[in-house]
């Protein structure tokens, strides 16, 4: 959304300068003066436009830092969650080789061994 919010300002802000270049063209005014107006205007917009482009630098640098930072965090969880399940296979390992100690010697007094 801040993405969207950024571009539709930049796309106000090159629509209005524009617009005001070319109300400068059609302005009743000398030439010389027509002429400065046009070049403030284009250094304006050439300014304008090189914040829009440093703006949109750093968005893209902060969404591929958060993108960066969540995906260490999925990894991490993978992680901790493969850790859990050796853990869990190993007490399941422990439980059945309890139950099976527990039914060879029920089977060994059976035999009477």
């Amino acid at each position: 959304m801040k993405d969207d919010t950024a571009l539709i300002g930049g796309a106000f802000l090159v629509g209005g300068m524009i617009g005001a270049a070319v109300a400068l063209l059609y302005a009743p005014k000398a030439g010389s003066e027509t002429r400065k107006g046009i070049r403030r205007a284009a250094r304006s917009l050439g300014n304008s436009t090189a914040d829009l482009i440093e703006d949109t630098i750093d968005n893209i640098n902060d969404f591929a830092s958060d993108f960066k930072e969540k995906a260490a965090d999925i990894v991490d969880q993978g992680v901790d969650l493969s850790e859990k399940a050796k853990k869990d296979i190993l007490i399941t390992l422990e439980q059945g080789q309890k139950a099976i100690e527990k039914q060879r010697n029920k089977l060994s007094e059976a035999l009477g061994l």
